[in-house]
């Protein structure tokens, strides 16, 4: 089973399997590299049973950078320091359309900054009013790998769709004579005429 690329910059040492989160944001380090799909066992999970048989031997493009920043204290306080990771992941999942039952490749395009804390108490106390940045519980042992795989579940559709259906099912848009019929546009709703208000109320004089 072929291994994730992980090449590493900034020498900071790293595996995307198991890696001393903290000491990588404070170093500043940085990585890319590509992750299978096979290796990603819950994406393997959401994957259309009849997507192509090279799905899995597709990869998402990823790439993490830390960073620290130092937060000013109180005066006769030391300074305080917070340490963050920005993760970007790309690639496509193969899915089944909900529309027309048929498989298609969704793309995945996400990016997302984590502010690193030690605890989940300290997670609980962060503040969440920021979608741009959200709050992970590092580690000396992190799975960079986990994270990549959340971000990407966290990509996918609820209801996933072609944006245009090459067919409509035969089960989902049936006609009378059983042939597939295109799909009808919901009908706009009927407002009384004024004009047959009025003639309704001449007529009871």
């Amino acid at each position: 089973m072929s291994q994730p690329t992980q090449p590493a910059a900034s020498a900071v040492a790293f595996d995307l399997r198991e890696t001393d989160l903290f000491v990588f944001c404070r170093k500043g380090g940085s990585v890319a590299g590509e992750v299978p799909v096979r290796d990603l066992p819950r994406i393997l999970a959401e994957t259309a049973a009849d997507a192509p048989a090279t799905a899995r031997d597709e990869a998402f493009a990823y790439t993490l950078a830390g960073f620290a920043r130092e937060e000013a204290a109180e005066p006769g306080a030391p300074a305080s320091q917070r340490l963050f990771v920005e993760v970007t992941v790309n690639g496509r999942v193969w899915l089944d359309c909900q529309r027309c039952l048929g498989v298609y490749a969704e793309p995945i395009a996400t990016k997302m900054c984590f502010e690193v804390v030690a605890s989940e108490a300290a997670a609980d106390e962060a503040p969440m009013d920021d979608d741009e940045l959200d709050v992970i519980v590092g580690s000396k042992k992190f799975s960079a790998l986990e994270l990549i795989e959340d971000e990407v579940l966290l990509a996918l559709p609820t209801a996933p769709k072609h944006v245009v259906c090459p067919t409509v099912h035969e089960s989902l848009v049936t006609g009378a004579d059983g042939e597939v019929e295109p799909e009808a546009a919901p009908e706009e709703e009927k407002r009384p005429s004024p004009f047959a208000a009025l003639a309704g109320l001449k007529t009871r004089h």
